[in-house]
């Protein structure tokens, strides 16, 4: 026994075609918004992947200019540092050797360009 074919007078057409076509429809929507998130998926890894490209611009960027800086106050401090002990030496009294003076500088200066350069472990 059959089901007997329904018509919309709108249509025309047998009910069981109505309800494919909205079937049909409602797949080809599924279908279009499927699309459409991809595409928006697609579209956000390429501007995180963008954003990820500018961090470690910056980063990089940042971590030369923190380079120079300790390099410039390094050779700074090493500038002062020599001065300070040559006036010291020039106010210690005329007794004191200047051999002896010129050993301590130079033992000194090595020490502060030793420590100054040395790689440290700590990350800024």
């Amino acid at each position: 026994m059959s089901l007997p074919i329904q018509t919309d007078a709108s249509t025309d057409l047998p009910y069981d075609a109505q309800v494919a076509a909205a079937m049909n429809r409602v797949l080809a929507a599924e279908h279009a918004a499927r699309a459409a998130i991809a595409d928006c998926e697609q579209q956000m890894q390429a501007a995180l992947e963008h954003a990820r490209q500018q961090r470690r611009t910056i980063l990089e960027h940042s971590r030369a200019r923190i380079t120079a800086l300790h390099l410039r106050a390094a050779h700074a401090l090493g500038e002062r540092t020599a001065q300070a002990l040559v006036q010291r030496a020039e106010s210690l009294s005329p007794a004191v050797a200047q051999g002896d003076l010129s050993e301590h500088l130079q033992a000194a200066l090595q020490a502060l360009a030793e420590q100054l350069t040395r790689p440290s472990d700590e990350v800024l």
